[in-house]
């Protein structure tokens, strides 16, 4: 069914501001493409569920660069862009300490918001309403970090390295954590074998099996959904980005992980529809997409080549070396695509004007293999001008701005695929608004993921001041 937008729809956005939600649930899958959805070999899970009773938009995009894990949550949480945000990538290069630094790095608390800027839901929410409660829950510390926001009364992430779900001193440790990890320890999908975590495991269904377990406990142990106020939860699942990074789309591997997801989407929604008491709102959308691997069948018929992520570093430095040489020094501070930071010390050292040189510099990258086009920020010419003009934040971005050609995989291992361009296999994702104040349809508008933030607060009953790429859905909303 298409959703027809009309002078109607417009006067739903009145019609359900004042609906009391006693819970808003954010549900993000990394690296979840749209057809996933859609997926007939799948049983009567959460997929079907949503797609019969949600409304369903077809053509949702990030419209930002990088596409990766960190700025699509951002994007989700906060309804800006990264020059908005701040959350350029899930790490960039600090030109003050001379160092790459991480999105959820904290100086205070190692861990924590404090590269967020600008508004989020989940502060928007607690500023309004004192009695609300935020939880956030992901495996992956920058899903939590991002999507919790500076104010959430937890946040809780899986430390690879412990083999353990963790918060860091910023929030709340809750008092129930430690037995629910030694049960994780020695029971379940993640028990460790000989006292170690298995790491292999977060590239198979039993990653998002523990976050469903930790989300039951969480959900029993802190009442979601019975609080004193409206909750906001977010959950992130993570299990299906190490998957697809490790095997490929189009794999065995991948097939069991939906599967697993799917049912574990269809638990979820009948838990906190019973928790609420059916006062749910609920959306469904992820942090990226990813281009097919040349081993998957579509990957094959569409030339999808692979290009090896240390050699590409090494072309790209050659090649100015061979414009300017330098002794003993690098022209390429740092790669982190689609910023590239110089050495513009050693520029002004050869007496090269800066802006001159930079254009010069981004001639000379732009014939580099798996290159579309390289250019100094602010300037136009490409297709994809508006994703770096959304991108660009000044103090963090690099010194120019890189974008890859189509079909082209940056990535070192043999099987397996990656994500970060702005072409539409990295940028399109679901998106789905289900539960109370909204109404079930598919609609092939053009959306933006940042949409997600000021609908959903919507239907909590509050305005959440739309960004500028951002807007209200009206073609979610019930009559």
């Amino acid at each position: 069914m298409k959703i027809k937008f009309s002078l109607c729809a417009v006067l739903l956005l009145a019609s359900t501001a004042g609906a009391a939600v006693r819970l808003g649930v954010v549900v993000v899958v990394d690296q979840m493409r749209p057809e996933y959805l859609d997926r007939s070999d799948l049983p009567e899970g959460g997929f079907r569920r949503l797609r019969r009773e949600g409304a369903v938009f077809t053509q949702a995009r990030h419209l930002h660069v990088p596409t990766e894990t960190a700025p699509g949550h951002a994007a989700l949480s906060t309804g800006r862009s990264p020059a908005v945000h701040g959350i350029i990538g899930n790490d960039w290069y600090d030109r003050v300490a001379g160092s790459t630094v991480s999105c959820v790095g904290d100086a205070a608390y190692g861990i924590g918001p404090e590269h967020l800027q600008g508004p989020t839901l989940a502060d928007a929410l607690k500023a309004r309403e004192p009695k609300a409660r935020v939880f956030a829950i992901s495996g992956k510390d920058r899903g939590a970090v991002i999507m919790g926001g500076r104010k959430a009364d937890l946040a809780l992430w899986f430390d690879r390295s412990k083999g353990e779900f963790t918060t860091s001193s910023y929030y709340r440790r809750p008092s129930w954590l430690a037995a629910f990890n030694a049960r994780l320890k020695t029971s379940g999908p993640l028990a460790h074998k000989d006292g170690k975590f298995q790491k292999q495991l977060v590239a198979s269904p039993a990653f998002d099996a523990a976050l469903e377990l930790l989300l039951n406990e969480l959900a029993e142990r802190e009442l979601v959904g019975r609080g004193p106020g409206t909750d906001l939860l977010s959950v992130s699942f993570s299990g299906t980005d190490y998957v697809g990074h490790t095997y490929g789309l189009e794999v065995p591997e991948m097939d069991a992980q939906l599967k697993s997801l799917d049912a574990i989407l269809g638990r979820l929604l009948a838990r906190l529809e019973k928790a609420s008491g059916g006062s749910l709102a609920l959306a469904l959308s992820s942090d990226h997409g990813a281009i097919p691997a040349p081993e998957d069948a579509s990957g094959a018929a569409a030339g999808v080549r692979r290009v090896g992520w240390a050699a590409f570093e090494s072309a790209l430095e050659a090649a100015l070396q061979a414009q300017w040489p330098l002794k003993d020094a690098r022209w390429i501070t740092a790669n982190h695509l689609p910023d590239l930071y110089l050495n513009l010390s050693a520029a002004e050292a050869l007496d090269l004007e800066r802006h001159a040189f930079l254009v010069k510099a981004a001639k000379v990258l732009s014939a580099a293999d798996g290159i579309a086009a390289v250019v100094v920020p602010g300037a136009k010419g490409t297709p994809f001008d508006d994703q770096l003009r959304r991108s660009y934040n000044p103090s963090r971005s690099g010194d120019l701005l890189a974008v890859t050609k189509q079909n082209v995989l940056f990535h070192d291992k043999p099987r397996g695929t990656s994500h970060g361009s702005p072409w539409d296999y990295d940028a399109r994702v679901p998106l789905v608004f289900w539960g109370r104040g909204t109404r079930a349809g598919t609609t092939d508008a053009a959306v933006s993921t940042m949409d997600v933030a000021p609908t959903l607060a919507h239907l909590l009953g509050f305005d959440y001041p739309a960004g500028e790429d951002s807007a209200v859905r009206p073609e979610a909303l019930a009559k």
